[in-house]
């Protein structure tokens, strides 16, 4: 039984049982007080400390109450996301008919042994980009950049990331183990006899652009990173913003690290800005979403952090009118220009 599939019910009943026990404390308290009355002060000065008390105990009452309400809310959303998004996205992986270039149905080894499935075209010019997906996806949500870079002389090797897709896994991690997935991309695109120079780039959307950055700091083999949309692996990752709410969920996600870790019973990753500095001098584009969503805004924040951390040889670009992972969507020919501009002068491809 998936009790997942429950979890409104439960989320629903965890709010009802805060409200409710708040409740029945303050109706305990005006009881308690109604059987003995404290002596009514009878100045106006006696009155009015009197009633200025009594609403400050109220406004204090109502803050601590919505307080709770944030941590309780905050840590069963925790909860549920760690148990939601570890379990396996499976799905059915076919060639597009339309997809316009040739590839070769691929599987690779991981560092720790899981069979990754994905699509190779070998390159004309000598350079292999890795093409990772988002969370939950698999390699189809590629093809674009794919279409853009193939018929421009790249190759491309675009698999499923670890538990998703056609890609064996007994859960996903948020990118703490799929760095060693690209592991066995690299190794599996240096056998090839059809790349000979070996040379390597990645580009990633979101969760695969978190993990591009991870992996090149990681495997100097890569020799430059686009990563779009990416997050933090790590809560020290995360921007610290003014907005209280925010910063309320971004405190939150410490003791979610702490969680996730028991879960996968795996440690902790190193955070990002702890080793993105570790790319230099390869180049990083980090792109992101300009416009804001709800509570946390645009990417900006996010994608400036990283910048910080990153060094000189990394370049931020944000574009006004794209969500997450849009600006393929909003500005189709600036994007595939820019990215093939990025990756040609990251290699020296001249054309």
């Amino acid at each position: 039984m998936n009790f997942l599939q429950y979890w409104p019910i439960i989320e629903a009943i965890i709010i009802l049982a805060v409200f409710g026990g708040a409740i029945f404390w303050m109706w305990k308290q005006m009881r308690t007080r109604a059987k003995n009355p404290p002596p009514r002060p009878t100045t106006f000065w006696g009155r009015f400390r009197y009633s200025a008390v009594y609403v400050l105990r109220l406004v204090g009452f109502a803050l601590g109450l919505l307080l709770a309400l944030i941590v309780v809310i905050t840590l069963e959303r925790s909860l549920y996301s760690i148990n939601a998004d570890s379990k396996p996205a499976p799905s059915e992986v076919n060639i597009p008919p339309e997809l316009g270039f040739e590839v070769e149905e691929v599987t690779f080894e991981s560092e720790d042994g899981l069979t990754m499935a994905g699509w190779y075209a070998p390159p004309q010019n000598g350079v292999t980009v890795i093409l990772l997906h988002g969370y939950g996806g698999n390699r189809t949500a590629m093809l674009w950049h794919a279409r853009q870079l193939v018929p421009a002389g790249y190759g491309v090797l675009m698999y499923d990331e670890r538990a998703s897709g056609e890609s064996e896994g007994t859960h996903r991690s948020f990118g703490w183990e799929d760095a060693r997935d690209v592991w066995g991309a690299i190794r599996f695109i240096e056998a090839r006899s059809d790349n000979s120079q070996g040379r390597i780039g990645m580009a990633g959307c979101s969760i695969g652009g978190q993990i591009s950055l991870q992996s090149a700091a990681y495997y100097p083999e890569i020799g430059a990173v686009w990563s779009e949309g990416a997050g933090g692996v790590r809560a020290q990752d995360l921007p610290i913003s003014s907005n209280p709410l925010l910063f309320v969920i971004t405190m939150a996600n410490y003791p979610l690290d702490w969680m996730f870790s028991l879960k996968l019973g795996v440690d902790a990753p190193t955070p990002l800005i702890d080793i993105i500095g570790n790319i230099a001098p390869r180049p990083i584009m980090l792109v992101g979403g300009g416009l804001p969503r709800p509570i946390i805004g645009s990417e900006e924040a996010m994608q400036s952090r990283l910048l910080q951390y990153a060094g000189d040889n990394a370049n931020m670009w944000i574009i006004p009118d794209a969500g997450h992972c849009g600006g393929r969507k909003t500005r189709p020919e600036e994007y595939a220009a820019k990215m093939l501009a990025f990756f040609d002068a990251a290699f020296g491809i001249t054309r």
